[in-house]
């Protein structure tokens, strides 16, 4: 193994299971008092501060100080129908299918016209109606469905299952008894699929969706919903508000509103690597390729707003028969 690899090995078994690095310091939360649409708002927090606000906790909605001249105020939650509504999407409030809870890899669609609506906030669960088209609808209702089953020669064997479930239930059963519910990925299947069924019945199919993402694509899964206010009225609420009372509700993006960017503090970090190595550790290109390397494994750790700098310490008087040095990464 050359002197190169042993070092890039030591830097590994040292840390860099940064696990406590991987908490940022907690957000700065800034009220803006101006009138604005969400995507402006967005702009404007992008460029002033770090982003529309990302809240994660009922500790960060403690943390803003606002007066609310308004009453209400975006923040960075939002539903952008251009990733369910109008194609399959890739994004992560995109439909996926149940079986591998990853969105559609052929981008096939069969949507009813004008579906999916979203309609009442309350639909994402998928459904094959009499004609075999899709439509979207609350998950929690019971109705037949459809499970599939691979064939040995790849091919999707499709089970029409006449008992009463909620999507969810249904999902259990499916992959109790078969593979899961129905996964359909061309038109040839949608078909199998339809002649599956009996005539006049309307079953749930695999597709789901989880509806909202965050504009910083932070994953926090934390929401302070008002309950009588995420109805999506008029099919066209997809931008979040906060009112005064911390709670949210939908509504129409386009509209002009205040708005909470937030902003996240820089931190710095310093991590000492111990090596073994005949490499010259003051040659750009060594240093620059342990930058990437390392600048890999932690954006797979989750990290992403960072930066790396190679800084090496004064050498000091060594022994002859020793090849150690210590070297930083700020």
């Amino acid at each position: 193994m050359d002197g190169f690899m042993m070092m890039m090995m030591t830097a590994l078994f040292f840390g860099l299971d940064l696990s406590s690095c991987s908490q940022y310091p907690a957000r700065h939360y800034h009220y803006v008092n101006l009138q604005m649409n969400w995507a402006d708002a967005q702009q404007y927090c992008r460029d002033k501060y770090t982003d529309l606000a990302t809240f994660e906790s009922m500790d960060d909605i403690s943390r803003l100080k606002a007066d609310f001249s308004y009453s209400y105020a975006w923040i960075g939650l939002w539903d952008d129908p251009k990733s369910w509504k109008t194609s399959m999407g890739n994004d992560t409030n995109s439909w996926r299918w149940s079986t591998t809870g990853e969105t559609s890899k052929t981008g096939f669609q069969m949507w009813d016209s004008a579906q999916p609506d979203y309609k009442g906030a309350k639909e994402t669960c998928g459904v094959m109606d009499t004609a075999g088209l899709w439509f979207d609808t609350d998950c929690s209702p019971t109705r037949d469905f459809i499970c599939y089953n691979v064939t040995k020669q790849n091919k999707k064997n499709y089970v029409y299952i006449s008992q009463g479930e909620t999507w969810k239930s249904a999902q259990e059963y499916c992959r109790k008894h078969y593979t899961d519910l129905a996964m359909i990925e061309n038109e040839e299947e949608n078909a199998e699929a339809n002649r599956t069924k009996p005539s006049g019945t309307t079953p749930w199919i695999g597709l789901y969706r989880v509806p909202w993402t965050w504009s910083d694509k932070s994953k926090s899964s934390f929401t302070n919903w008002d309950p009588n206010d995420k109805s999506n009225t008029g099919g066209n609420q997809h931008c979040v508000l906060e009112y005064n009372s911390h709670q949210w509700h939908d509504g129409v993006c386009s509209q002009q509103k205040p708005f909470i960017c937030h902003q996240v503090p820089r931190m710095t970090s310093t991590f000492k690597i111990t090596t073994e190595t005949d490499a010259d550790l003051t040659d750009p290109a060594v240093y620059s390729q342990v930058l990437q390397q390392m600048n890999d494994l932690l954006t797979r750790q989750g990290l992403t707003d960072f930066k790396l700098r190679w800084k090496t310490p004064p050498k000091k008087t060594e022994k002859k028969t020793e090849r150690n040095s210590q070297n930083s990464v700020i």
